[in-house]
């Protein structure tokens, strides 16, 4: 049997990955363990997953859970900053996600935990890059300390894969939608569908041309998991679209769903990167790698957070 210690699995990508990977393997074939600062309600859906509030920069935690469940693979999903926040707070940053991370590869070590699987940022390591779509080797010139952390994280894993042989794989994401979304910082899309639905304005930061490369939150979850079943290992992978859509038009479809929706313009944030769109033929050419069009997860989205809203179950 697999034991996977899930970090951040109580967040809104980890409970994704939960909910596909339930679908997908029987319970008796993985057991899976959360560790999270916080316990969110919709774990309550997963009650085969065993719950653990704590830090995992706490390595009292962590070798107490290494001890007791005998991990075989790590998840690690979590990230206690976001990139419009990060620079102004870099030692909270270090502090918060780069050292306990190298603590917790060398609990992995300690405890001969082999396999690693870490969510960095497409977004966020790349930097400025113009409208091309950056493919793994690209070079990466990160504009915030969220991404500066995300790629020395990258650098850790791979010195620890070297030095002690911890195989992983290296995620780097674009930007997620879809169910499951709690965030009021970060999420563009789950937040503006929210403030549509209570009748609030949304606040844009720049003038709606900025163009990102969007992708649905199950769609993530769907190529961890095929990845994961391949068996490959030791690479840096980008997980988008493949596409970008700018944000102008994604409001204009809000829009169309909500026709009372409001956007105001504010200047724009100096750490946030205008333009972003992955290359994903890396992955295309690992896994049988299908999309859900962009349209009906919007669709799917907003049905979800009305569904949430007004405590209605949405059938995903």
């Amino acid at each position: 049997m697999e034991k996977i210690l899930l970090i951040g699995g109580a967040g809104f990508l980890g409970l994704n990955w939960i909910q596909f990977l339930e679908n997908q393997v029987a319970s008796r074939e993985v057991a899976v363990t959360v560790l999270s600062r916080h316990h969110h309600a919709d774990l309550a859906l997963f009650p085969q997953v065993k719950f653990v509030q704590g830090d995992y920069g706490d390595l009292d935690v962590l070798n107490r859970l290494f001890l007791e469940e005998h991990f075989t693979q790590v998840f690690h999903f979590a990230s206690t900053i976001v990139p419009a926040t990060s620079t102004q707070n870099v030692s909270e940053d270090l502090e918060a996600n780069l050292t306990p991370t190298i603590q917790l590869l060398e609990v992995m070590k300690q405890h001969d935990c082999r396999f690693l699987v870490y969510f960095s940022s497409g977004g966020a390591v790349y930097g400025h890059a113009g409208f091309e779509a950056l493919n793994e080797n690209q070079a990466c010139k990160p504009i915030s300390s969220y991404g500066i952390i995300k790629l020395a994280v990258e650098h850790y894993i791979q010195l620890y894969s070297n030095i002690h042989q911890i195989d992983y794989l290296i995620l780097r994401l674009s930007n997620p939608f879809g169910y499951f979304h709690h965030s009021d910082q970060q999420g563009v899309i789950n937040i503006a569908l929210r403030k549509a639905l209570s009748g609030e304005t949304f606040t844009v930061w720049g003038d709606g041309s900025q163009t990102k490369d969007y992708i649905f939150a199950e769609d993530i979850a769907k190529a961890i998991f095929q990845l994961w079943q391949s068996g490959h290992k030791n690479d840096t992978i980008n997980i988008g679209y493949g596409s970008a859509i700018s944000l102008s038009t994604i409001l204009e479809k809000i829009k169309g769903l909500i026709p009372s929706f409001q956007v105001v313009y504010k200047e724009a944030k100096p750490t946030d990167v205008p333009h972003v769109c992955l290359d994903i033929s890396k992955l295309e050419s690992l896994i049988p790698f299908e999309k859900t069009p962009f349209d009906e997860a919007l669709e799917r989205t907003w049905k979800w957070e009305e569904g949430r809203m007004y405590n209605v179950e949405c059938k995903m």
